[in-house]
């Protein structure tokens, strides 16, 4: 492979994301409103495929090829699950989010649900509690993005994953830093583009080289029968109806719970229009997921001796594209990675800047402007490249994980909000350290291999606020 050609390829879709980036910074009126949430100004088709990019990240042309690769048919179980799973949540809350946002004046997640009470000594609990559990999660989950990155950089030129996690962050921080949320937006409509392209294209090349669908079951078939057998191959009855619970819950606490997601929403300019995206987030979301898992299926029959599964994509890249298309499909995988890590970066920052120190922030704001906001990000994206560097585990794994955390946590408390279920300051605090404390100990005791954690968090959490609310805090009220 000529690596000049790639890289010069690639470099110039990165260039494009940049000059984007820079225009949007440009577009900025410098104010805090606008670095947060672009002065609410985002209509249907950027919020649905922001909201879509953002939703993706890296593991759906990592992660999800990898499982894909491992699991066979079988995999493919996650779509449907899921998909009613975020149908539910598109269906009801996108425009009482966009709303109740608009109305209390909440410019993050953690204010959010901050608002949600008078007390003022309940209201900074509750944003204090969400705002550390943003950092800490959605911090793991900055890392998991840059991790997928150095994986890719490593496969496609022999880069040292340190100095592929860093050459990924900085390419990212650039525009992230100067443009805040209006540039993460219009980056991600262009790269969510870029990503349909690769991903329908890469899954094409595969069943063109595949010899056609009866051949590649023919050869999956002679790898290992159960990678074409849809039910798994029967040793653990419990596994199939833990995957459909699993992957229902994971959908519906996905969307109701990760501030990247929920922040484009906030940054919506109408409840009409946020509502009205979710056929633009859905139909792109599993258009690409769908398209990627057969892709990493097929991979099992056209390489099947891979020691890390989730290398697939760059290795079929290489061995099947000239070099000019191997740079297409390295910004393809560069802007599904770059597309969730700066709206992870951003909202990380905020909480760090906004939420953890109310006051502070204020002093700050007061003296710096939006500089502060800026150095925020910075110093989030500096410490999550150093715990890329750190870490040893797969982008999957990181994902379920982080998303899991704050889903259990962040989900039921916002679920309870939304609804407009009656609630106290300390009954939703307890509600969400019960969450995290559930997903916690699902995941240490290994039950996570059977069902996902979102889901017992969810009865725990919402069955403790209800004893909560008509016992203890009946009286507080």
């Amino acid at each position: 492979m000529n690596s000049l050609i790639t890289i010069v390829t690639f470099t110039v879709f990165v260039i494009v994301f940049l000059w984007i980036g820079a225009l949007a910074a440009k577009r900025s009126n410098n104010t805090e409103t606008d670095y947060l949430l672009g002065n609410r100004s985002f209509g249907k088709i950027f919020i649905g495929l922001s909201a879509g990019a953002t939703g993706n990240s890296g593991w759906i042309m990592i992660g999800a090829v990898g499982l894909a690769y491992s699991m066979g048919i079988l995999s493919l179980l996650i779509v449907i699950p899921s998909f009613l799973g975020e149908l539910l949540f598109w269906t009801f809350f996108p425009d009482k989010v966009n709303q109740l946002s608009v109305e209390q004046n909440s410019q993050t997640v953690p204010e959010f649900l901050g608002a949600t009470t008078k007390n003022p000594q309940g209201k900074r609990l509750i944003t204090l509690i969400v705002a550390l559990i943003t950092i800490v999660f959605i911090g793991a989950y900055t890392s998991g993005q840059f991790a997928a990155a150095a994986k890719t950089l490593d496969v496609f030129f022999g880069v040292d994953p340190k100095i592929g996690a860093l050459i990924a962050a900085g390419s990212i921080l650039v525009y992230c830093v100067s443009g805040g949320i209006r540039a993460s937006i219009w980056t991600d409509v262009v790269q969510a583009f870029v990503v349909m392209f690769v991903a329908f294209g890469m899954l094409a090349s595969a069943i063109i080289v595949g010899g056609g669908v009866a051949e590649i079951i023919s050869k999956l078939n002679e790898i290992d029968p159960n990678l074409i057998n849809p039910t798994s191959d029967g040793s653990n009855p419990w596994e199939l109806p833990g995957l459909i619970v699993g992957f229902f819950f994971f959908g519906f606490g996905f969307d109701i719970s990760q501030p990247q997601v929920l922040v484009r929403l906030l940054a919506g300019r109408s409840p009409e229009e946020a509502k009205q995206a979710k056929w633009i987030y859905l139909g792109y979301v599993y258009s690409t997921l769908i398209a990627m898992l057969l892709f990493g299926i097929i991979c099992r029959a056209l390489i099947p001796d891979l020691n890390d599964p989730e290398q697939a994509l760059p290795f079929y890249a290489i061995q099947n594209f000239p070099p000019v298309l191997v740079g297409v499909v390295l910004a393809g995988v560069f802007s599904v990675i770059a597309s969730t890590a700066d709206s992870l970066l951003l909202v990380c920052s905020s909480a760090l800047a906004r939420d953890i120190s109310p006051n502070f922030h204020l002093r700050m704001s007061r003296k710096y402007g939006i500089k502060y906001e800026q150095a925020a990000t910075l110093i989030v994206g500096l410490v999550a490249v150093i715990a890329t560097i750190n870490i040893s585990t797969t982008v999957f794994s990181l994902v379920l994980v982080a998303v899991g955390a704050v889903a259990g946590s962040i989900g039921p408390a916002m679920l309870i909000v939304l609804v407009k279920r009656r609630t106290h300051h300390l009954a939703l605090s307890a509600t969400m350290l019960a969450g995290l404390t559930t997903a916690i100990i699902w995941r240490v005791l290994g039950y996570s291999d059977i069902l996902y954690e979102i889901f017992p968090c969810f009865v725990v959490a919402l069955l403790l606020h209800e004893v909560l609310m008509k016992s203890v805090y009946r009286v507080v009220r």
